[in-house]
């Protein structure tokens, strides 16, 4: 049996101011003593709730703080992908109550996974895809990485985390339920038949940079000194020895190279930036979270469509996904019937969890 919902709390702490009898005015002999006077005590401080359990999964806990966590990163995702304020609202209204179940779905699987043993170390395997990402996103550094993410909620080491969980998970379902669907030629063709502009190879940028980090500096020294390099470079100075001299990026000692983009995977700002360079031509200053940036065209390589045994693999897993969900699906609520599951009565209507199977506890 379980208690009421188990919350963790802390007081600032009650004072009690006592008179003493020491010094006070004893009356007339044998008059009782008067009361000592006491000063007027304020009300204690109200309890701060710290922390509380929403759920437990077997032998785990789901905290107030993981679950809101959860529904801050969903959230920031929503109104950065959703300009439109009713349609944000609409989409956010869906996505929050699907929130909790799936965050107990990623517990069972993670808990089979370790004890199938199926979850080997894969920390090179999120550090590469942590590396993917930054490239992809034009960012220079982890470390920048690390500020723009934590502007939006998340750390670095958050979404090592996720992407850590999500691997393990990976690992199980691959030998659990894809490893039973099977996929024919035919239909792999069809595919690629039916979505050849999915394969679209988008035009493809080389870029160098010029960084200069703003984090702990007064932002215009910092503005004024980019602005001197920027004239060095319109006066014909040598990027790359400019880059060496200056540059904060990882890549300075190289001459700035920071490799290939394709089209659309850069901020915005970068995108509109270098769009209109000529092969060796360099940017003016570019302001982004992490500071501002000069960047150079190295090399341009136009969009070009992708043949079919180019992306085999990538239609394979659209379609192992596709095939696979009904065997996934069957597979999570076999975990969920075997598994001990509860949830708070105070959170069940907020969320929906009807189909995990609850426990139900009588007080």
């Amino acid at each position: 049996m379980f208690p009421q919902p188990i919350r963790v709390v802390t007081v600032a702490g009650v004072l009690l101011l006592c008179g003493s009898l020491q010094g006070q005015d004893q009356g007339a002999p044998g008059d009782l003593p008067r009361p000592p006077q006491r000063k007027q005590q304020a009300p204690p401080p109200e309890p701060v709730l710290l922390d509380e359990i929403v759920a437990r999964v077997n032998d785990q806990i789901i905290t107030r703080r993981d679950l809101d966590h959860e529904l801050y990163v969903i959230q920031s995702e929503v109104r950065r992908r959703i300009q439109d304020r009713e349609q944000a609202m609409r989409f956010w209204q869906t996505q929050r109550r699907t929130v909790l179940r799936e965050l107990i779905d990623t517990r069972l699987l993670l808990q089979k996974a370790e004890e199938l043993g199926v979850a080997p170390n894969v920390d090179d395997y999120v550090s590469g895809q942590l590396e993917e990402m930054r490239k992809e996103s034009g960012i220079p550094s982890l470390e920048a990485m690390d500020q723009a993410m934590r502007r939006q909620g998340m750390s670095l080491a958050q979404m090592r985390e996720k992407l850590r969980q999500r691997a393990i998970q990976e690992r199980l379902l691959g030998v659990m339920v894809y490893s039973r669907v099977t996929l024919l030629t035919p239909e792999i063709q069809e595919y690629y038949d039916q979505n050849r502009e999915q394969y679209t190879e988008p035009e493809e940028v080389e870029l160098a940079e010029i960084l200069f980090l703003t984090e702990g500096k007064e932002k215009e020294q910092v503005r004024s000194k980019a602005q001197g390099v920027l004239d060095g470079l319109k006066a014909g100075g040598s990027f790359e020895e400019l880059a060496k001299e200056h540059s904060e990026g990882p890549t300075a000692n190289r001459g700035g190279s920071i490799g290939a983009f394709k089209r659309g995977s850069m901020q915005s700002v970068q995108e509109t930036a270098v769009s209109k360079l000529e092969e060796g031509g360099h940017s003016g200053l570019i302001e982004a979270d992490y500071g501002f940036q000069i960047l150079r065209l190295l090399k341009r390589k136009p969009a070009r469509q992708l043949d079919l045994e180019t992306v085999r693999s990538h239609i394979e897993q659209q379609l192992f996904t596709k095939k696979a969900a009904p065997q996934l699906k069957k597979y999570v609520e076999g975990l969920r019937e075997e598994s001990f599951i509860y949830v708070d009565p105070s959170y069940q209507k907020d969320f929906d969890v009807e189909e995990l199977g609850l426990t139900t506890i009588e007080f």
